[in-house]
């Protein structure tokens, strides 16, 4: 008995340890916590510049039909003796992009967690390269089709391994501003992309090519940000990698004030087995688990905020950007792509300390109407005539782009990785991931059609995205919650006791237990 009750009592110190240690981490403000926590901020700044090659590929893939080249490349020409791309090219484009994304996350969690964190991210690049190679050398339809395959599978599988990583290895503090990485260098990557474009269309037609090599260069940079990253910690410690694990550990904090790296590693171990031991409890840690009691309210959150990306227009002022200028009767529709990315990347560098100090839930529900509202605007605009239509759209489509990048532009980044459980964090990321790309993969492929369709058009095409990004704003509303400021442990607690999505930002936590980590250096 005795024992047991010295056993029990430095349990509890260990836990009022935990606890000072995690409230003085959570008072840290963005800078403070970045500043503090350098090392592991900058090895997730350095995953995240993979997604710059996934930007430039998405944005250059939708926008280049707009090409003239391109469309005397890919086209046929018709009695007016324009060459004319068969819209149904263009769905498939899109659409099987999204398809093969589908693919990428199915199986991506596998390799994530066999291999490791690290090395997926390299395969990322590879494939991507391949990508590149093979629209340099397309001459049918079929071969551009190809290329989507390829950088379509390397997105879904980015998508699994650079969320993955950024969770484990940021700082509490920062995580959600960390996360937003991801989505920063996308647009940094589309709006490269939009400008490429404008030069190219300015370049004799049979240099359309062109525009896919500056791919090359951005897939160069990934590759070299990536010597420089570690693995994961917790990936070696789930291999039962001790060394290699305490090396990592040391690597990214062994220079912080007070850092003792073998408390550390034995908290993360302590959280492992206590892992383990719900795994055996609840089951296991199979895919079957993922759609299983609060688990499967987990998936749903991770799944709405990106979702919400198409369902509020992203296929007309994102993916098909240029061309859906090019049919709204812009000079160059090059120019409104320009304009919008440009708003991106400033709003996204407002976005990321807004997602700490304000909270995840607070935009999303803040800023996301400001997309609907510039919808409505931007479909009336479309039934008018004259001079003025082409600088309203431009002007409010850059209105939409400030509400999409305050709210559920990084949030999708964000929730996907923040909301899974730890022993089915790669498994979870993976399926949202595979049903966000299905659907997107159905938004992408109407898009064309429906912008070229007799009986919808321009401006009811608008409405239509005006409808879903309000019908998805109602779900939000009522499922995803506030999760800013919250360790992997908070987020398990309020999920099991099964709080309100609206309750969780004030809803205070029962106990602090041991399996909750002392040092965010690894997610927590």
């Amino acid at each position: 008995m005795k024992g047991t009750e010295a056993t029990t009592d430095s349990t509890a110190i260990d836990n009022n340890n935990v606890t000072q240690q995690l409230d003085h981490q959570e008072s840290l403000t963005l800078v403070q916590c970045l500043r503090k926590y350098k090392w592991a901020s900058l090895f997730c700044l350095l995953a995240s510049i993979g997604s710059l090659s996934d930007g430039y590929q998405v944005q250059m893939s939708g926008s280049i039909v707009a090409l003239p080249g391109f469309i005397r490349q890919f086209g046929a020409i018709h009695a007016n003796g324009k060459y004319v791309i068969d819209p149904q090219y263009i769905s498939l484009w899109g659409s099987l992009k999204n398809v093969f994304a589908m693919l990428g996350a199915s199986i991506g969690s596998y390799p994530t967690d066999k291999l490791g964190r690290r090395w997926m991210i390299l395969v990322v690049q590879v494939i991507m390269i391949g990508a590149c190679i093979l629209e340099q050398l397309s001459t049918h339809w079929t071969h551009w089709l190809g290329a989507r395959f390829l950088d379509g599978l390397s997105v879904g599988l980015a998508q699994c391994c650079i969320n993955v990583y950024i969770g484990e290895m940021a700082p509490t503090g920062g995580r959600g501003a960390l996360m937003s990485l991801m989505q920063l260098m996308y647009s940094i990557g589309s709006f490269l992309s939009a400008i490429s474009l404008n030069i190219v269309v300015r370049q004799e037609p049979h240099h359309w090519r062109n525009a896919v090599l500056s791919q090359f260069a951005l897939c160069g940079v990934a590759v070299l940000a990536w010597f420089f990253i570690p693995e994961s910690p917790r990936w070696h410690l789930q291999r039962g990698r001790e060394e290699e694990c305490k090396a990592v550990l040391l690597k990214i904090n062994g220079k912080v004030e007070g850092y003792d790296v073998d408390e550390e590693y034995r908290k993360m171990k302590v959280e492992l087995e206590n892992v383990k031991v719900s795994a055996k409890i609840q089951g296991g840690g199979t895919y079957w688990d993922v759609f299983r009691g609060v688990n499967r309210r987990r998936l749903i959150v991770s799944f709405l905020p990106w979702h919400w990306q198409v369902a509020i227009g992203v296929p007309i002022i994102g993916t098909y950007s240029s061309y859906f200028y090019d049919l709204a009767g812009l000079a160059n529709p090059f120019n409104g792509t320009v304009a919008t990315n440009c708003v991106q990347i400033a709003m996204l560098l407002l976005a990321i300390p807004l997602v700490e100090r304000l909270g995840r839930r607070t935009l999303l529900l803040w800023f996301a109407p400001i997309c609907i509202g510039a919808f409505l605007v931007i479909g009336g605009v479309l039934r008018t005539e004259g001079p003025a239509v082409g600088p309203v759209l431009i002007a409010f489509a850059c209105v939409w782009t400030v509400g999409y990048n305050l709210s559920c532009g990084p949030m999708g980044y964000v929730y996907v990785a923040e909301t899974a459980t730890t022993r089915l964090r790669a498994k979870t990321t993976g399926v949202a991931i595979f049903f966000i790309q299905g659907m997107a993969t159905v938004y992408v492929y109407i898009a064309p059609h429906m912008l070229n369709a007799p009986a919808l058009g321009l401006s009811n095409t608008v409405f239509f995205w005006c409808g879903t990004g309000t019908m998805i704003y109602v779900f939000v509303w009522f499922l995803v919650p506030e999760t800013k400021g919250r360790t992997f442990a908070e987020l398990d607690e309020l999920f099991e006791r099964k709080i309100p999505a609206w309750k969780f930002h004030k809803t205070e936590v029962e106990s602090v237990t041991l399996h909750r980590d002392a040092q965010p250096i690894a997610g927590v």
